[in-house]
């Protein structure tokens, strides 16, 4: 529910290059076998999978897949499904070939620290209530990367850019996504393709005084959260259910416009802060869109805090 803006070409290129020699070197080798032992199990590489690695081994054809925009990779999605059907079974040779060579040999190999830092990312995109980095065993920082097609399903596109979204321990972990079918089964929305008003909060009253009365009559039973967007995305990520537990939030925002009428705020621009200055004083908050990926719960002070019209 939050956008992730488009990289540049250079970035997509620089990303290209780091992870094609290995994905050509294991194209290369399966493509030499009569079949592969994957799992203590042995998968013929037929003359059918066979054109389809030569079709890889093409360094404008692989790097064309890894740099797929999200609409392409949709695309490219439905003709696979057209003509490989089966290839989306774990139990099928063409899936377990391109999971050793887009998995293990390219998603397994990158640097995940790094991705995540050019991406400049701060708080998760799916939900927008945590940030995106966690700690491993060791005490390192350890990166969150989700597949938006899983990597189980569709595994030829595990290193694909555009399929490769930072999120939060939570919307990555079991109980939520997992590997659930986002194409076909719950056609989530992808981050880099979202528009500004794709995901609205809103103030759901308990009662029809609900913006007449005092603040300190304000309390957790006058309202419901309300969220508005993709119902896939919502039910994959349980955002409504999340949201919920996040009242203290909007109730703070309520008693706020109770203590800082407009006449305060015009008091404030006379002392020369800009509106953006004073929003960031007042809900410690980004108010333009671009910035709303810097701090959790960021979208939900955005949108409850226009509606009740603080500033």
């Amino acid at each position: 529910m939050i956008k992730i803006p488009y990289p540049n070409q250079q970035t997509l290129d620089t990303y290209f290059d780091e992870i094609k020699i290995e994905l050509l070197k294991k194209v290369r080798y399966i493509k030499s076998q009569k079949d592969i032992s994957i799992d203590k199990k042995k998968f013929r590489v037929t003359n059918k999978i066979k054109k389809i690695l030569v079709w890889l081994e093409n360094e404008s054809n692989l790097k064309k897949l890894i740099q797929f925009k999200p609409n392409e990779l949709a695309s490219l999605i439905e003709n696979v499904y057209k003509k490989f059907p089966k290839s989306h079974y774990k139990k099928e040779s063409l899936n377990r070939i391109f999971y050793r060579i887009f998995v293990e040999a390219g998603y397994n190999e990158i640097d995940k620290l790094k991705f995540i830092q050019n991406i400049n990312l701060g708080s998760c995109p799916y939900c927008n209530r945590n940030y995106i980095f966690n700690i491993n065993r060791k005490g390192s920082i350890k990166p969150e990367i989700d597949h938006l097609y899983p990597k189980s399903i569709y595994p030829y596109l595990a290193v694909s850019y555009f399929n490769l979204i930072p999120s939060c321990p939570t919307c990555n972990g079991f109980g939520a996504k997992e590997d659930k079918d986002t194409f076909y089964t719950y056609p989530i929305s992808n981050p880099y393709e979202l528009k500004e008003n794709d995901f609205k909060f809103s103030i759901s009253p308990e009662s029809i005084d609900f913006f007449n009365v005092e603040s300190k009559k304000y309390d957790f039973n006058s309202f419901e959260i309300e969220l508005y967007g993709n119902k896939a995305n919502l039910e994959i990520f349980k955002l409504e259910e999340l949201y919920k537990q996040h009242k203290d939030i909007v109730l703070e925002l309520l008693i706020k416009k109770a203590y800082y009428p407009k006449s305060y705020i015009k008091e404030l621009k006379r002392f020369g802060f800009s509106e953006d200055e004073i929003y960031r004083y007042l809900l410690c908050n980004y108010r333009k869109n671009e910035d709303l990926h810097k701090r959790p719960l960021s979208k939900l002070i955005k949108d409850i805090s226009e509606e009740i019209g603080i500033i």
